[in-house]
């Protein structure tokens, strides 16, 4: 009979080594031990210290409690989140292997971390590398399979991808950028988690950037214990989460490089308001704990407080924190970003590790309301100069608006209306003249801005039956050298090529412009601009108040940028569009800035229209 000696010498020292069982070690004093930095990737390589970000070794060590099962990790940039990732992922690979997914936004990025990011992680770190195959073959940029486990990449946008197989360990990095669906399949998140079901011991992990309130990262956090850092202040001892309300520099010095240059920039502690330097900052991240919501500590790091009881721990970060900043680089980074939206929206999400909140620019009917005057429909306030007018056009009707125009961008509605034939509109903008509030004198409109996006060649023509008062307009959402508005000629002699003398004008408007100067003028109290008649109409105030400015970001290119956008798809805008049209009109035509000292435009206007013949007869029906 063999003894366990014998048996023994019968296997190879590597053999029996795989046998063992891991060591009961935590994710961070794995990476301690093991974890090597490649020189390509990090700008500090060598062996892993956790001590450089000790506010990682908390989000590292929750991956080896038995009682989680999920993370989430909420973070700047420039803070070691992903090397933190990888460090659990190394662990998996090391010491508990299981079929592991690792998730990028697309497909190319999961090519690039696999090849870029974790290859070199492996080949840098000897305990990994003595896992990897010998068979070239086990290895592609989206497969590795080693001896005891398989790990995948994949992107998010990759439906197929995401559902084919069973996993244990789910790694999801920048999950704001992903797709909100995969195709007609569900969110790409809960495909991926759907594979990890018949695993009662499975971790996931998901980490990124924020972006806003709806974006994945955040709503994720919020359902975790949501877990923040506090460090201690080296003067008062008093525990705080480092914050940007915090960093103070000069008053009166707003040169960013002159700050970065200089480190003019300090931390101010918000319990004794005494200066926290640079170098201090590296004395105190060592002591600092993360507090679960619900929670509190004092002075002394003691944690107290009922807290949640979660399998979901959560753990939010900014830059503050980061060992590779100083206080003056963030404060810099501030003042080249708080004049420009989609760099301060970078500046909120990657620096500060806050969702940006959308910003809305919204006119509601009370407050429209608000603006109505005394005087009636069909009159025109004294202090108006010139009407001009906007018209939306419909498949079998038109919307339009009639706007009088005084000193100082001062207007006032003086009619409204929907009409069905053409003849009505000539009609209604041509042949009508409007009493002033006192009486005696009236206005005609001057100029009447027509929208020629649908029934196009009916618009141009009416357009060049009138073309002294009417315009056709086609609206943008901007125009490339930021003009409000631009004008071409578009009639051109079919024979020779060349433009038409007197023919039609084409003005592109710049509707994004315009609708934001309305907002403008709506929301101004002292004096107040915008006016309406006595008892506007529901439908009029619902169609005005229809849309809303919100940011939106490109998922594609993560550009941010603000638009006018319906609040509800079913509601319509018809006479906020001819209100745009209107005050484009007045623009063209110089008076939408007219001022008391400048009477010259005003003049020029006026003797416009005692030299036009206002109420032109036409033969017929024009169409």
């Amino acid at each position: 009979m063999r003894t366990l000696k014998q048996d023994r010498e019968i296997w190879t020292q590597a053999e029996q080594q795989s046998w063992k069982r891991p060591a009961k070690i935590t994710v961070s004093q794995w990476a301690d031990q093991y974890r090597y930095l490649n020189p390509v990737t990090s700008a500090e390589p060598g062996r892993w210290k956790t001590i450089r970000t000790p506010y990682l070794q908390g989000v590292m060590d929750a991956f080896t409690d038995p009682y989680v099962e999920e993370i989430t990790v909420m973070a700047a940039s420039q803070v070691g989140k992903t090397e933190g990732m990888f460090n659990m992922l190394g662990y998996v690979i090391d010491q508990d292997p299981g079929p592991t997914l690792v998730v990028l936004p697309r497909e190319n990025d999961a090519k690039s971390v696999s090849y870029n990011r974790v290859l070199p992680m492996i080949h840098g770190s000897p305990t990994l590398r003595n896992r990897m195959p010998v068979n070239a073959d086990d290895m592609t940029k989206l497969e590795y399979r080693f001896d005891r486990m398989i790990l995948f990449f994949a992107g998010s946008n990759s439906p197929a991808d995401l559902a084919s197989r069973p996993i244990r360990y789910l790694f999801l990095d920048e999950i704001d950028k992903y797709p909100r669906f995969s195709g007609r399949e569900a969110d790409p998140i809960k495909l991926a988690t759907e594979r990890q079901k018949t695993f009662w011991n499975k971790k996931t992990v998901k980490v990124s950037t924020p972006t806003t309130r709806d974006g994945y990262i955040y709503r994720e956090f919020e359902k975790s214990d949501q877990r923040r850092f506090f460090v201690p202040c080296p003067h008062c001892g008093g525990y705080q989460i480092l914050v940007f309300g915090q960093i103070k520099w000069p008053e009166h010095e707003r040169s960013a490089e002159r700050i970065r240059n200089e480190r003019l920039a300090w931390y101010e502690c918000e319990h004794c308001k005494k200066r926290i330097d640079d170098y201090q900052k590296q004395q105190i991240l060592p002591h600092g704990k993360w507090v679960p919501r619900d929670c509190e500590i004092n002075e002394q790091g003691e944690i107290w407080g009922e807290g949640i009881k979660s399998k979901h721990r959560g753990f939010w970060i900014n830059s503050l924190y980061s060992p590779w900043l100083n206080w003056s680089d963030i404060a810099a980074e501030f003042l080249k970003s708080k004049d420009f939206i989609e760099l301060l929206m970078n500046f909120v999400n990657s620096w500060l590790a806050e969702v940006w909140e959308e910003k809305i620019e919204e006119t509601t009917v009370d407050r429209v309301k608000a603006h109505a005057c005394e005087y009636t429909e069909g009159i025109v306030p004294d202090e108006a100069v010139v009407l001009t007018a906007g018209v939306d056009v419909q498949k079998d009707h038109f919307y339009y608006v009639i706007r009088g125009w005084g000193y100082e961008e001062q207007s006032w509605l003086v009619r409204c209306g929907s009409l069905e034939y053409w003849d009505d509109l000539v009609e209604v903008l041509f042949k009508t003249e409007y009493r002033k509030f006192s009486g005696g004198e009236t206005l005609p409109v001057y100029m009447t801005c027509v929208d020629s996006g649908f029934r196009t060649d009916e618009v141009y023509h009416f357009c060049r039956q009138w073309h002294d008062r009417a315009k056709a307009i086609k609206g943008q959402e901007e125009l490339t050298d930021g003009r409000f508005y631009r004008a071409s000629k578009i009639d051109i002699n079919s024979r020779t090529g060349s433009i038409i003398k007197n023919g039609l004008v084409l003005w592109n408007l710049n509707v994004t412009q315009y609708k934001d100067k309305i907002s403008r003028l709506v929301a101004s109290k002292d004096p107040e601009k915008w006016h309406l008649f006595k008892d506007p109409s529901d439908d009029y105030l619902s169609q005005f108040t229809a849309e809303h400015k919100v940011l939106v970001r490109n998922r594609n290119t993560g550009k941010a940028k603000e638009v006018w956008q319906k609040k509800r798809s079913s509601v319509a805008n018809h006479y906020l569009d001819a209100e745009v049209y209107a005050i484009a009109a007045a623009d063209i035509i110089r008076a939408l800035n007219l001022r008391r000292d400048e009477r010259t435009v005003h003049k020029d206007i006026r003797q416009e229209h005692s030299r036009s013949s206002w109420i032109r007869k036409r033969e017929g029906a024009w169409i």
